[in-house]
């Protein structure tokens, strides 16, 4: 079974009387998942209190976040996410709360370029954010099921009518006229066979860093299978691993790797091909596993197979 993906634990709603753009901003869980921070925005809206979101619509120079990323922020201050490595957040939090006090968007520059001199990025670039006071918490909602599903979202921001939409969209992130495109993906999800100390090792990396984890094999399968799934075959023994391995090399999984050094690999590989796999499939499979090696031992071995995963991801 998948390991389950710990959820933030929102704070309690503030029910101090006062302005708004008098509050405190604060971070009751730190999380910077897009699924995080949109089940923030639908708590809010079903609680009752105004949400804004957050927007990284405009990146000059360095950043350490991608273009697209979101952030949410309630109008008692509390604030859900990341746009930069932390530098910044409060301050944006802040001008969400105004924004959410006059009911008006707004598009606000913090680094370089921005009107806030007292307020510095390390990497010495500019952010542009669009602050969206949320009012209309459908598209939230419709995004945040695809993803559920493991399916891609898109959400649409219309400038010309300060609205939020979800919709298919095939641009890539960024600005598309008076229209600004961010897309979202389902989070990195591991099918790990095998019963090896390798695998064990790996489930518990993989946990560590929030990654999910959902067990394979002879009994288990290697059940649902998307663009988004990796696969880790960890075995000691081919006989395991073969009756899976063709239909994991012809699956959408944009990762499938396997256990052993580069003699077994050839043994591996000569096996495909006389299965009937054709080259293109087998050119799929990464082996020796691992971003780094050789690795002596199983905890390194899952640190490298993690790290080379996630640096693969589409």
């Amino acid at each position: 079974m998948e390991a389950p993906m710990p959820r933030p634990q929102h704070a309690p709603l503030a029910s101090a009387p006062g302005s708004v753009a008098d509050r405190t901003p604060f971070c009751p869980q730190k999380t910077d998942r897009p699924q995080h921070v949109l089940e923030f925005l639908c708590q809010a809206m079903e609680s009752g209190p105004a949400a804004a979101l957050v927007l990284l619509v405009g990146i000059d120079g360095s950043a350490s976040r991608s273009l697209g990323t979101i952030m949410a922020v309630r109008e008692d201050g509390a604030y859900c996410g990341y746009v930069s490595g932390g530098c910044v957040e409060a301050a944006v939090a802040t001008e969400a709360l105004s924004a959410l006090q006059t009911g008006q968007d707004r598009l606000i520059r913090f680094g370089k370029g921005s009107p806030f001199f007292d307020i510095t990025l390390p990497c010495g670039g500019g952010l542009e954010l669009l602050v969206h006071v949320l009012r209309d918490g459908a598209p939230i909602r419709d995004v945040l099921a695809r993803l559920e599903r493991r399916q891609t979202a898109t959400l649409v921001y219309d400038k010309d009518s300060a609205q939020v939409m979800a919709e298919p969209s095939t641009a890539q992130t960024g600005w598309q006229d008076a229209r600004f495109v961010t897309h979202f993906t389902p989070p990195v999800r591991i099918v790990v066979t095998g019963e090896s100390l390798e695998a064990e090792a790996l489930i518990g990396v993989a946990q560590a860093a929030d990654v999910g984890i959902t067990r394979g094999g002879r009994q288990h399968g290697l059940g649902e299978i998307d663009a988004q799934t990796a696969i880790a075959f960890l075995h000691h023994s081919a006989e395991d691993e073969e009756p899976l391995l063709a239909q994991a090399l012809l699956s959408e999984a944009f990762y499938v790797g396997c256990l052993g050094g580069r003699q077994t690999q050839h043994r591996r590989r000569q096996g495909l091909a006389a299965a009937g796999l054709k080259q293109s499939a087998m050119d799929r499979l990464h082996g020796p596993i691992g971003l780094f090696g050789p690795a002596r031992d199983a905890s390194s071995l899952a640190v490298s197979v993690l790290a080379e995963i996630l640096s693969k991801r589409v």
